[in-house]
C-alpha cells in the first residue's frame, strides 16, 4: 500500500524536477557542456528568496556553457523530518542519475539533508553552497570538494538603522520561529557586540504563544527585532502556518512599538524597517564560484565568506500607524519601500 505522503513525494519529484530540467544555457564551452545541479531547500515560487537566488545563479552562469538542472526540496511548506529525509534522498538519487560536474546547494536544509554526504567523499562532485546560516563546520564544510557562501544577517546594521529612525532605543526582544535557520541566527546574534541590550530571544511555536510573548514584553522593551517567522502554527491541533503579515499585524497593533526585521520580506510583512541580505547576491556569489570552478579553478581557491551588500527596507504604512517620521534621506536610499 502506497501512502498519500509517498504519492505526494513522487508527484513533487516528477513535477519540480521535470519542469526545471528544461532550463539550459545555450552557450557551450570548448571541452563540452557542463552539467550543474542546483538543489534549493525551499519551493521554486518563494518570492523574495528562492526566485531571487535562482536569478542570481543564472546571471552568474550565463555564457559559461553550463546546463542547469533544478530540484526544489520544498522544506519550508513541509517541515516534518520525514519529508526532509525523503526529499533529500530524492535529490541524492537525481544527482546519481545526472552525474553533474558540479552541485550548487542553497540554504541550510539542502546541506543537512543532502550536500553533507558529499563532503570529502571520494568520487563526489564539487559542491558550492549558498544561503547557509549555520557554521558550515556543522555540515563538515569546507573540504577539498566543497566551498561556498554563508548568509549572515545584517543585525547590527539593521538596529543602527532603527536607531536613526527612532533615537533612544536601548532594549529589545528578538522574535523568531523555531528551526535550524533561526537557531543559527540566535547563536550568531549572541556573538555580536550590539548597540542595544537584547533582553530575550523568544521562539513561539503557536499563535497563542506569539500573542503571549508580545503581551509579556509590552512596556518592558523599546522595540522588537524579528527574524524568520514562517513556521508559527495556529495551534497544536491546527498545523497550518500563520501568515507573516498576521503575526506582524498583531505585534504592531498590540505592542505599539517600533519593529526591525533581518530577513528578506521585512517590509512586506509589515515591519517598520530592516537591512536584509540580498538573496540574488547570495545566488550570484555561489554562481560565480561555480563558474570559476567549471573553468578549472579549485574549490580551495574560494574561501568561505559572506556576501556584503544589504537592502534597506521600509514600511511607511507601519511608520504612519506608529506615528513615526522616517527621514527623507533614509527613504531615498531604500531599495524596497512599502507605501
Amino acid at each position: 500500500m502506497i501512502s498519500g505522503r509517498m504519492l505526494l513525494n513522487r508527484f513533487l519529484h516528477m513535477v519540480v524536477v521535470g519542469a526545471a530540467v528544461s532550463l539550459p544555457v545555450s552557450v557551450c564551452i570548448a571541452d563540452g557542456l557542463k552539467k550543474v545541479l542546483v538543489v534549493h531547500s525551499y519551493h521554486e515560487t518563494q518570492e523574495g528568496h528562492v526566485v531571487e537566488m535562482t536569478a542570481g545563479i543564472e546571471e552568474a552562469l550565463r555564457g559559461s556553457g553550463a546546463r542547469t538542472h533544478y530540484f526544489h526540496m520544498d522544506t519550508k511548506r513541509h517541515t516534518d523530518p520525514a519529508w526532509k529525509r525523503e526529499v533529500g534522498a530524492q535529490a541524492a538519487r537525481l544527482a546519481a542519475s545526472l552525474g553533474p560536474d558540479l552541485v550548487i546547494t542553497m540554504d541550510d536544509n539542502a546541506q543537512q539533508f543532502f550536500a553533507r554526504d558529499f563532503a570529502a567523499k571520494p568520487g563526489s562532485p564539487v559542491v558550492v553552497f549558498g544561503g547557509v546560516n549555520a557554521d558550515p563546520a556543522v555540515y563538515g564544510f569546507p573540504t577539498p570538494n566543497v566551498t561556498g557562501v554563508i548568509e549572515r544577517p545584517n543585525i547590527r546594521e539593521s538596529i543602527e538603522l532603527l536607531q536613526k529612525i527612532v533615537p533612544g532605543i536601548r532594549k529589545m526582544v528578538m522574535l523568531t520561529d523555531k528551526s535550524p535557520t533561526t537557531d543559527a541566527f540566535i547563536t550568531y546574534c549572541r556573538s555580536l557586540d550590539l548597540p542595544v541590550t537584547v533582553v530575550a530571544y523568544e521562539q513561539p511555536r503557536t499563535l497563542d504563544e506569539w500573542k503571549g510573548t508580545v503581551d509579556a514584553y509590552r512596556g518592558r522593551v523599546d522595540a522588537f527585532g524579528v527574524y524568520v517567522i514562517r513556521t508559527v502554527r495556529y495551534s497544536d491541533s491546527d498545523p497550518r502556518d500563520v501568515p507573516e503579515k498576521d503575526l506582524v499585524a498583531f505585534l504592531t497593533e498590540h505592542s505599539r512599538l517600533p519593529t526591525v526585521g533581518f530577513f528578506d520580506t521585512t517590509a512586506r510583512s509589515g515591519l517598520l524597517c530592516g537591512i536584509s541580505v540580498s538573496m540574488k547576491e547570495q545566488g550570484y556569489a555561489a554562481g560565480r564560484i561555480a563558474r570559476g570552478i567549471l573553468a578549472g579553478r579549485l574549490p580551495g581557491d574560494f574561501p568561505v565568506r559572506p556576501t556584503s551588500n544589504g537592502r534597506i527596507q521600509l514600511n511607511l504604512v507601519t511608520a504612519e500607524t506608529l506615528g513615526i517620521m522616517i527621514p527623507y534621506q533614509i527613504i531615498r536610499n531604500a531599495v524596497e519601500v512599502v507605501k
